[in-house]
């Protein structure tokens, strides 16, 4: 199995620390997995230039979206982690879902409904709050472009502002953590 993570945080903090996490058991699955962390893409926003993409089928922007393309297409599964910002992702995350609406308008979600996805949302909100960020993701991205969702989880942490890049998994607020990580991987893999 190809799984592609798409890890939208604009710093490094809990949501690499659990697509790191994911990777080390996806990859003890024998399966294969890559990271991309949106922050180091050179991505531009969406011009809503519906009137070239419908006819044409193809985004007119030469960037490194166009490069993940390819990626996106051979991956059988994928996961979407972000963190939780207002209930929404954070603008990074939402550009890269923007930019996704060339697969709707390619009709491509008859092709993705063959691929698995997992939502994860980190937040120091409450979960109940956090949660609404990752249905969101996980109804009104994945659902539209035909991805099957497998996992929509949220989970709680510190800021790690203080530098604590791993709070995720030190942190006390979320017990099943792993054991969520570990299904949600067998979820993708099987």
């Amino acid at each position: 199995m190809n799984i592609l993570t798409i890890c939208g945080s604009p710093r490094r903090g809990n949501s690499e620390a659990i697509a790191d996490k994911l990777q080390e058991l996806i990859q003890q699955k024998k399966s294969s997995n890559e990271i991309i962390l949106l922050r180091k893409q050179n991505i531009g926003f969406c011009q809503g230039c519906v009137e070239y993409c419908n006819y044409k089928k193809v985004c007119r922007q030469d960037d490194d979206f166009k490069r993940m393309e390819k990626k996106i297409y051979k991956a059988d599964g994928f996961v979407f982690i972000c963190p939780n910002y207002f209930q929404m992702p954070p603008a990074i995350f939402k550009n890269f879902m923007d930019r996704c609406s060339i697969f709707y308008t390619r009709g491509d979600e008859i092709q993705f409904k063959k691929k698995k996805a997992a939502v994860i949302c980190v937040g120091t909100d409450s979960v109940k709050r956090i949660q609404v960020c990752t249905d969101n993701v996980a109804n009104l991205f994945c659902k539209t472009i035909g991805l099957q969702v497998i996992a929509a989880k949220s989970y709680r942490s510190n800021s790690e502002l203080k530098g604590k890049y791993n709070d995720i998994f030190e942190n006390d607020k979320n017990p099943t953590l792993l054991k969520d990580l570990r299904m949600i991987v067998d979820g993708l893999t099987g």
